[in-house]
């Protein structure tokens, strides 16, 4: 039987070919026929005389009735660290998800420097494919191969290794912006902006707001220098680095996550003072159909915001026109619920008509999560978790008992997918101090259930 199995296991491509025409009674020339590839080539590498491309490899393969890319292990073994034929081959691996040749196509090149550049560049286009599992791997690849070089491939690698590598875990998403913390400076200028944003975004999606506040004032101060550089009439000249958005862009998101933290950390008056800096937009100089649409976006925000920051000091007038402004835009409700519900918590106002009235959506997000608006979904969980637990410790406190733990246990378990142990203590915490508080049979039934997925959750940690 061991026997059997073994000769199952393909040796090299050749061999298998050779094995096949004879368990199928063809001659060379009429396996050539039915695959429709040239017999000359096909006799020449059954020989050995010749090696097989990539695109008469795929035809053979369909020719046997084989998955694709069912030869790619022996096809990487039998070919020499050849740009020409393992370029193309790595781009094909990733169309296919097959990894694991990637990895042994660019191990046999990374002893040659001068594949690096060629690696990065796949690497980017398979990046802006959105093929980022596959582009992940040669980033790294690569990064490890110039870890000594100090040059600007090297931190664009790591740029790139953060934003692909994160995801619903915050344990990972804060290990990846540790990570990258020390690459943030050398990234290329032409992406340097997009870098601090993307950095600020997950660090306060992890609350690390003094870091957040760091980087983001850094992005606003080169934003600044670059665009007093582009409009330099001494200097106009000279060419000027592009990033993705328009520079002005930069300054005003730059304000508006100062304002955000700020609002984050209660200080209304501070987050006020921010919104006056991107809401007046004077200082523009472009005119154009994307500069205006741009502006027009942050003065919008700026409307809302101020709204929020009125209701968030106490001012519950505003809260029926801040649920309006939210009701138009889609993209904005549901994290505008996550403030809503805290300025209830602080200010003791009701707002059971509001939670009835978005609850589907807020129960479509729950089940099927991924991104709001602009923002991917790890930029969001964390607080998604949190807003869950305030709704369930609202109705606790209006002892609307199996509503309340029903959302708490829904925050539990976002918490729990999202390996977030701090919220996973608060959904437990807040059970317990209810429990003391109601008597009640399903109470104790569900802190029962919390304590055990708590328990299983420490084990696994």
């Amino acid at each position: 039987m061991d026997l059997e199995v073994i000769s199952l296991v393909p040796t090299d491509i050749s061999t298998e070919l050779l094995r096949y025409i004879k368990k199928e009674a063809l001659s060379i020339s009429s396996f050539a026929n039915k695959s429709g590839i040239n017999s000359g080539t096909l006799s020449r590498f059954i020989n050995r005389q010749q090696p097989l491309s990539l695109s008469n490899l795929d035809v053979i393969t369909r020719a046997m009735n084989l998955e694709e890319g069912y030869f790619y292990s022996l096809y990487v073994n039998e070919s020499s660290p050849n740009w020409r034929r393992l370029g193309p081959f790595i781009m094909r691996c990733a169309e296919l998800g097959k990894l694991d040749c990637i990895v042994q196509a660019i191990d046999m090149m990374m002893d040659n420097p001068a594949y690096s550049p060629l690696l990065f560049d796949s690497a980017e286009e398979l990046y802006h494919k959105g093929n980022k599992e596959a582009a992940l791997i040669i980033y790294k690849k690569v990064a490890e191969g110039e870890k000594y070089q100090h040059s600007e491939r090297l931190s664009l690698c790591h740029y790139r290794i953060f934003t692909c590598s994160l995801n619903s875990d915050q344990e990972n998403n804060l290990d990846c912006a540790i990570q990258f913390e020390s690459y943030i400076q050398r990234v290329p200028e032409a992406v340097q902006l997009d870098a601090l944003k993307d950095l600020t975004n997950t660090l306060l999606s992890l609350r690390k707001w003094n870091k957040a506040k760091t980087y983001a004032q850094e992005m606003g101060r080169i934003a600044r220098m670059l665009y007093a550089q582009k409009h330099d009439q001494n200097r106009s000249n000279r060419k000027h680095t592009q990033p993705a958005k328009p520079l002005f862009g930069y300054i005003l998101y730059s304000d508006l996550l100062l304002g955000s933290i700020a609002a984050d950390n209660d200080d209304y008056d501070q987050a006020q003072y921010y919104l006056s800096r991107y809401e007046d937009q004077s200082w523009i100089i472009e005119t154009d159909e994307r500069a205006e649409e741009t502006k027009a976006q942050f003065r919008d925000w700026a409307k809302g915001n101020r709204l929020l920051y009125q209701l968030m000091k106490g001012n519950t007038d505003v809260l029926e026109p801040y649920v309006e402004y939210i009701s138009s835009r889609e993209n904005e409700i549901l994290r505008a619920l996550f403030k809503i519900i805290q300025a209830a918590k602080i200010h003791h106002f009701e707002i059971d008509t509001y939670l009835e009235r978005f609850e589907g959506l807020i129960r479509e997000h729950l089940h099927r999560g991924g991104t709001v608006g602009s923002y991917p979904g790890h930029l969001i969980d964390d607080r998604f978790a949190n807003f869950l637990t305030d709704i369930g410790e609202y109705y606790l406190r209006r002892n609307n008992i199996l509503k309340g733990i029903q959302y708490i246990l829904d925050g539990l378990e976002v918490s729990y997918r999202i390996n977030s142990s701090a919220n996973i203590v608060r959904c437990c915490t807040t059970i317990e101090h209810f429990r003391h508080k109601f008597s009640h049979s399903v109470l104790q039934k569900y802190a029962a259930i919390m304590k055990e997925v708590y328990y299983r959750y420490e084990k696994k940690s």
